[in-house]
């Protein structure tokens, strides 16, 4: 009996040893299948990487870059300029020695080097008004990214929303479910007591089916729609990508408090777009002055400095002699010579030194400079004319960016109060055929009403809780809209 014991535990024990092996990688497996997605963005944070990453927003940086550098250039003008030259020539057979001036028949090799300034002492206030115009540039290029910024995080947040509304109808997707679930089991047990007909226990297991199926196309509708926000951040699409849920049931829909002018007038002093065009039309006012400036005489500053060196200059020299000679004599006595000195002297030639002669040639030059428009065939009087075109052309956008944006907030503001007369019918619907479902289900669970009668009200009920969500949205994106453009914070 002790063998026959042993040898019986000796047979369970691998068989519990390889149950347990089991049981541990399914529970493995069943983790690794419900592991949740960690990557989960919130709001602030994909505005933030979509505003990173656009590469609109980056154009408008560099365009701000490019801006700056053209202010630093415009005000570099007010100082003097500064160069210097050289330069090696060759000339052969019969020529002109540069520093002589005289002819030689030979190969001669000169050297020329210059130091130049200049100075722009007045250019008909060209140069002050170029600055001031460059500095509105960069103003413009700043509102403009500003803008595309602001479009950016509202484009952001209404795709943030959309994934929330998908959501939303993914939970009731899954409460009908559930209900039908719910039904489907009573319901086989009344059949199996004889109490229903099959063809009810075949109706809830199609209407289980198509809820399944819209729990699908929910799931679905939440791939597409994180999907189309990924693509919105210029961010590669991601299935670990997730959003931070937000608790929207306690939001409360209200009517609009704001009339359309007073939107239309927080807008105008908040939109980077308006400002931006009001910017344009200073910098185009600027244009114009920098266009009369052609008008104006220029006075110049100019200062060189020289030098040069040539091989077929020589260094001239000569070497004095002294000698004694007889003129004559004194009464014609031999013994009483005259005498007299002779100067005289050897020419020499010798090399002139680079070195001497880049020293002895060095010279200075300063002088006015003025010139003075008479006739210039036309061309200032037609930048004039350009430049005032190009006011006229800011204005008159400023006038369309205005239109643009009041057109704009009009439709939004009659978009958003239809939203909210429709959520408000929504939510009645609503409301009444979650009282008629109620009513329909104890009338079916008392026997008193059909499969058929109690269907057809909670598939009613299931569409009102449904256009509910999407009208809820609906109405949160136009509000959206609405707060976008009075500059409130889109969170």
């Amino acid at each position: 009996m002790k063998n026959l014991k042993k040898s019986n535990h000796s047979y369970i024990l691998p068989w519990l040893f390889l149950i347990c092996v089991w049981l541990f990688i399914g529970t493995k497996k069943a983790n690794a299948q419900e592991k949740p997605i960690t990557n989960v963005w919130n709001l602030q944070t994909c505005i933030d990487f979509a505003q990173k990453n656009n590469i609109i927003i980056m154009q408008n940086d560099l365009l701000i870059q490019s801006n700056e550098n053209n202010l630093e250039q415009s005000k570099m003008v007010r100082y003097p300029t500064l160069n210097a030259n050289a330069s090696q020539n060759y000339n052969f057979g019969r020529s002109v020695d540069p520093f002589t001036n005289q002819f030689v028949n030979q190969q001669v090799n000169s050297n020329n080097f210059a130091l130049q300034a200049s100075v722009n002492l007045f250019n008909g206030f060209q140069t002050k008004n170029t600055i001031r115009r460059n500095q509105k540039e960069i103003e413009i290029s700043k509102l403009n990214a500003e803008q595309s910024r602001y479009t950016v995080s509202l484009n952001v947040a209404l795709e943030y929303l959309n994934v929330l509304q998908a959501k939303e109808l993914l939970v009731v997707a899954d409460k009908n479910v559930n209900s039908t679930q719910t039904q489907l089991e009573r319901t086989e047990k009344l059949f199996k007591a004889g109490a229903v007909a099959e063809g009810d226990l075949i109706n809830l297991k199609a209407t289980l089916a198509n809820n399944q199926l819209a729990v699908t196309n929910a799931n679905n509708q939440i791939l597409l729609a994180k999907v189309r926000l990924q693509q919105q951040m210029n961010m590669p699409a991601d299935n670990n990508f997730d959003i931070e849920s937000v608790n929207i049931d306690n939001l409360q829909v209200t009517q609009i408090a704001e009339t359309p002018a007073q939107i239309y007038q927080s807008a105008e002093g908040a939109m980077p777009n308006i400002k931006s065009a009001d910017e344009t039309i200073r910098s185009r006012m600027y244009s114009i002055e920098i266009a009369r400036a052609g008008m104006y005489p220029t006075l110049t500053l100019n200062g060189t400095l020289f030098s040069g060196y040539s091989n077929a200059t020589k260094k001239y020299g000569f070497v004095p002699s002294v000698s004694l000679q007889t003129i004559g004599f004194v009464n014609n006595d031999p013994n009483f010579p005259v005498n007299s000195l002779i100067f005289s002297g050897t020419r020499t030639v010798e090399d002139y030194r680079f070195r001497e002669q880049v020293s002895d040639n060095f010279r200075q030059q300063i002088g006015f400079s003025l010139n003075i428009p008479i006739f210039n065939q036309g061309q200032v009087k037609n930048n004039i004319a350009n430049s005032r075109v190009n006011l006229r052309n800011a204005e008159l956008q400023s006038k369309l960016v205005r239109n643009q944006l009041r057109q704009t907030i009009e439709q939004a503001y009659t978009d958003a109060l239809s939203a909210y007369n429709t959520y408000t019918a929504r939510s009645t619907q609503a409301e009444a055929q979650q009282q008629s479902f109620a009513i329909q289900e104890k009338r079916y669970n008392a026997g008193a009403s059909n499969l058929a009668d109690f269907t057809i009200a909670r598939i009613n009920r299931d569409n009102a809780a449904t256009d509910l969500i999407r009208s809820k949205y609906d109405y949160l994106f136009r509000k959206k809209v609405l707060d976008f453009y009075q500059g409130k914070p889109l969170n």
